[in-house]
C-alpha cells in the first residue's frame, strides 16, 4: 500500500507538472457540478408541486405562475450540461498535455538507456509496458480521483435528502453496491497479473503484426509465400492472449449480472415505500419525483465513486509499470573523478579488455590490448563473430567492459561524460540508418548542431560520390529520400551506404570508425573511395572493419581477432610473411578472383 500511495503522489506530480493550469480547471468543474444534481432534483420537485397546487386551486390558471421555476430548472439543467461539455474539452486538452509529457519522459529515457538494455528481452517487455500505460495512466489517477471525490459530494448530498425520508434507504443505497466493488478490486488484480505474464506473448503477437505489415520484410514475405504462415503465427499468438482475458472477462460478468439482481432489489425495495408514502398522503407528487430521483442519482453516485475507487487501485498496478521503466538506471555514466575530453592528441590503449553479452556463456571480448596513435590508420579483421564490431562498440563507449579499461590520451574513459566521449567519433555502423528525410538532412544527421553547413554537406557527398546523383533529384539535396511519405525518391542500398558514408565525414570528427563501409558499394565507387582513402579521411585516426582484404591492405596496421581474442598484429607485408591467419583468410579471397 505504502508503494501505491507512493505511486499515486508521483502520478498526481506529473500531471501538476504536465498542465497545472488545465488540471486546476478540470478540479474546479468537477467540484462544482457535483452541487448541480442536487439543486435540480430540489427544483423540479418545487416545479412538480406548484403545478399541482395551481391545478388543483384553479384549473387553467396561466402557467406565468410557475414561469420562474421553469426557467430555474432549464437553467440548472443548461449549466449541469454545459459543465459536462466543458469538462470534456477540459479533460481532452488536459490528456493531450499529459500524453505529449509521457512521451516525452519516455523517450528521453529511451535514449538515455545504455545500449546492453537492447541485449535482453526484459527491457523489451518494460518498455511494451511502460509504452502502453504512460500517456494515459496518470490522468486517468487524477480523474479517478477527482471522479471519487465528486461523486462522494452528491452521494452525501443525495443519502442525506433520503435520510430525511427514512435512514434504510441511504443504508440500502451503500449497502447493494459493496459487492460490485469488491468485485472490481479482485479481478483488477486477476487481470494485471494476467496482462502482466502474457506481455512476452502480446509483443511476439506484434513482431508477427510487423512482418506481415512492414517494408522491410514484404519482399521475403511475397518472394517466400510465408504471408499465410505467419497468419497463422499471429492469430495463435494473439488468440492466446485474447481468449484467456476474455475467459476471465466473462467470469466477472456472470458475477456482476448477480451483482446487478440484488441492486434491482433495492431499487424495488425503495419504490414500493416512496409508492406507499406518497398513496398514504405522506409526500406531495412532488417530493415523491424527489426521492425517487434522488435514489436513481444515489445509485449513479455511488457506482461512480466505488468505479474511481476501483479504477484507483488498477491505476497504481498499472502505473507501476511505467515508473519501472522510467526508474531504469543508466550504468554507463562518468565516474568520479570526471574528467573532461579536450581533444585527441596522444592515442587510444585498450588494456585487458574483456566483455560478455547478456546470456552468453562465453565472452566475446576476451582479454585484449591494444594501441591506436593518432593519425593511424588500423583495420580489424577477422572471421563473423570474432568481435570487431562489439569492439568499435566498447571504443565508443556505447557498453561498459566487464573488466580492463580504454584509456583516452591516457585517461580512463570511465572517468568521462559519455555524450562528450562520443563526439570525438564518428562511425559508419554495419546495419547504418536509413533516415526518411530530405538527402541534405541525412547527411546533416552526422553533426546536428551544425545549421548552416551546405557547403561541407556538398564536399562530404562528394567526398563519397553521391552528389551527382542528389544534385540531379527534383529538388536536389531538399528532395525527401525513402518510400515512407509522399514525393520521396527511394535509394538503392549501395547509394544509402553512399550517403552514410557522407554523413559520418561530415561529423569531422577526430576517430572515424568504418564497419563493412563498401559491402554495398559497385567494384568502381569502391576502387575511387579507397584509391583516395588517406586523402578522404583527411588524416583522421581511423580504424576500418572490412572482409574485402584488398582495402584493409592499406592500413597501417592490421589487427585480426579470433574468438574474441587478438590473434596477429602488423602491417599487410609482416602478416603475410607470418603466414598465419590473416595469410590464409587473403590468399582464399585472392585466389577466388584470380580463378
Amino acid at each position: 500500500m505504502r508503494q501505491k500511495v507512493k505511486y499515486f503522489r508521483e502520478s498526481i506530480n506529473l500531471v501538476w507538472r504536465s498542465a497545472p493550469g488545465w488540471a486546476t480547471a478540470n478540479i474546479i468543474i468537477s467540484v462544482l457540478r457535483s452541487f448541480l444534481p442536487l439543486i435540480l432534483i430540489w427544483l423540479l420537485k418545487g416545479l412538480i408541486d406548484g403545478i399541482t397546487t395551481a391545478a388543483s386551486a384553479t384549473p387553467g390558471s396561466p402557467v406565468v405562475n410557475v414561469l420562474w421555476l421553469i426557467l430555474a430548472v432549464v437553467i440548472a439543467w443548461f449549466l449541469d450540461e454545459a459543465g459536462s461539455d466543458l469538462g470534456n474539452f477540459v479533460r481532452k486538452k488536459q490528456s493531450m498535455k499529459l500524453e505529449a509529457y509521457m512521451y516525452g519522459l519516455l523517450h528521453a529515457k529511451a535514449i538515455k538507456l545504455d545500449l546492453i538494455n537492447f541485449e535482453r528481452a526484459e527491457y523489451f517487455d518494460s518498455l511494451a509496458r511502460a509504452s502502453r500505460e504512460a500517456p494515459w495512466r496518470p490522468n486517468s489517477i487524477l480523474n479517478n480521483m477527482v471522479s471519487m471525490f465528486r461523486g462522494l459530494i452528491s452521494l452525501l448530498l443525495m443519502a442525506g435528502l433520503l435520510t430525511t425520508l427514512h435512514w434504510t434507504l441511504a443504508l440500502l443505497l451503500l449497502v447493494v453496491n459493496i459487492p460490485g466493488i469488491w468485485l472490481r478490486l479482485y479481478y483488477a488484480d486477476v487481470l494485471y497479473n494476467f496482462q502482466r505474464k502474457q506481455t512476452p506473448e502480446s509483443r511476439k503477437a506484434a513482431y508477427f503484426n510487423w512482418l506481415l505489415t512492414g517494408d522491410r520484410p514484404s519482399r521475403e514475405i511475397r518472394l517466400f509465400g510465408l504471408g499465410n504462415y505467419f497468419i497463422s503465427l499471429f492469430n495463435k499468438s494473439f488468440l492466446k492472449t485474447k481468449e484467456e482475458e476474455i475467459r476471465i472477462v466473462r467470469k466477472r460478468t456472470q458475477i456482476e449480472i448477480i451483482s446487478d439482481l440484488f441492486k434491482a432489489a433495492a431499487v424495488l425495495i425503495t419504490l414500493l415505500f416512496i409508492a406507499r408514502q406518497t398513496i398514504n398522503g405522506s409526500l406531495t407528487l412532488g417530493q415523491m419525483a424527489m426521492f425517487l430521483l434522488a435514489f436513481r442519482q444515489g445509485m449513479v453516485y455511488i457506482k461512480e465513486l466505488f468505479s474511481s475507487l476501483a479504477g484507483l487501485y488498477e491505476d497504481s498496478l498499472f502505473i507501476g509499470d511505467t515508473f519501472e521503466f522510467l526508474n531504469l538506471k543508466e550504468r554507463v555514466q562518468a565516474l568520479q573523478p570526471v574528467a573532461e575530453p579536450v581533444g585527441f592528441s596522444k592515442s587510444i590503449s585498450v588494456n585487458d579488455l574483456s566483455f560478455t553479452y547478456p546470456g552468453n556463456p562465453t565472452k566475446t571480448i576476451d582479454n585484449i590490448t591494444f594501441e591506436i596513435n593518432k593519425g593511424e590508420i588500423i583495420a580489424l579483421v577477422g572471421p563473423n563473430g570474432a568481435g570487431k564490431s562489439t569492439l568499435v562498440r566498447l571504443l565508443c563507449r556505447l557498453y561498459d567492459p566487464d573488466s580492463g579499461s580504454v584509456k583516452f590520451d591516457g585517461t580512463d574513459i570511465r572517468n568521462m561524460d559519455p555524450e562528450k566521449y562520443r563526439k570525438f567519433f564518428s562511425v559508419v555502423f554495419q546495419d547504418f540508418m536509413l533516415y526518411n528525410l530530405n538527402a541534405g538532412e541525412n547527411i546533416r544527421l552526422g553533426n546536428i548542431d551544425e545549421e548552416k553547413a551546405d557547403t561541407k554537406i556538398r564536399s562530404a557527398a562528394e567526398a563519397t560520390g553521391i552528389h551527382e546523383l542528389i544534385d540531379d533529384l527534383p529538388d536536389g539535396y531538399s528532395t525527401a529520400i525513402g518510400t515512407l511519405f509522399e514525393e520521396s525518391r527511394e535509394l538503392s542500398w549501395g547509394e544509402w551506404q553512399k550517403i552514410a558514408l557522407a554523413r559520418a565525414l561530415f561529423r569531422e570528427a577526430p576517430l572515424l570508425v568504418l564497419d563493412e563501409p563498401s559491402s554495398a558499394l559497385d567494384a568502381d565507387t569502391e576502387y575511387d573511395i579507397f584509391s583516395r582513402f588517406r586523402e578522404i579521411v583527411k588524416g583522421r585516426t581511423s580504424v576500418l572493419i572490412s572482409h574485402r582484404f584488398t582495402n584493409v591492405s592499406l592500413a597501417d596496421r592490421i589487427i585480426v581477432l579470433n574468438k574474441g581474442k587478438i590473434a596477429e598484429t602488423g602491417t599487410h607485408k609482416d602478416l603475410m610473411q607470418k603466414k598465419g591467419i590473416y595469410f590464409t583468410m587473403y590468399s582464399k579471397q585472392s585466389s577466388r578472383f584470380e580463378k
